[in-house]
């Protein structure tokens, strides 16, 4: 079980078992989203969440893709603790740095990286796009 928490704990979501999809985006969305140069998300089969706990408000806008994204975010502090993807209703994304535990697997895939800081690094082993991820 892992437990991930906006800024001031009143939203939270917990999860089992491991993420099927943890990514790196660059796109204008997850940039906004974070106020970073990329956003970091770990994605669970939607069965995997056994708990939402707070209030939240969703948003919903377009994305790079061309598709919408919805982000849930605290209505206090305003953190984006998950978001459904149009392409993946059946999952969620849980931001990385919400999480308590700090165990969460590496990244597999980072995409829209053509979106982001030249000097920005991505760890060893990361599969790299510059736009999209392919569908398989």
């Amino acid at each position: 079980m892992r437990t991930a928490t906006c800024a001031c704990g009143q939203l939270s979501v917990e999860v089992e078992g491991e993420p099927e999809l943890v990514a790196m985006c660059g796109c204008s969305y997850c940039r906004k989203r974070t106020g970073s140069i990329y956003g970091v998300g770990a994605y669970f089969n939607v069965d995997q969440i056994s708990n939402i706990g707070g209030d939240s408000t969703a948003f919903k806008r377009g994305s790079d893709s061309g598709r919408t994204i919805e982000g849930n975010f605290c209505t206090t502090c305003g953190t984006t603790l998950y978001w459904t993807a149009e392409i993946w209703p059946d999952r969620r994304a849980i931001a990385i740095g919400c999480f308590e535990e700090q165990d969460i697997p590496k990244p597999g895939v980072a995409v829209f990286t053509e979106n982001v800081h030249e000097w920005a690094a991505f760890p060893e082993g990361v599969t790299i796009y510059p736009g999209a991820r392919p569908r398989s």
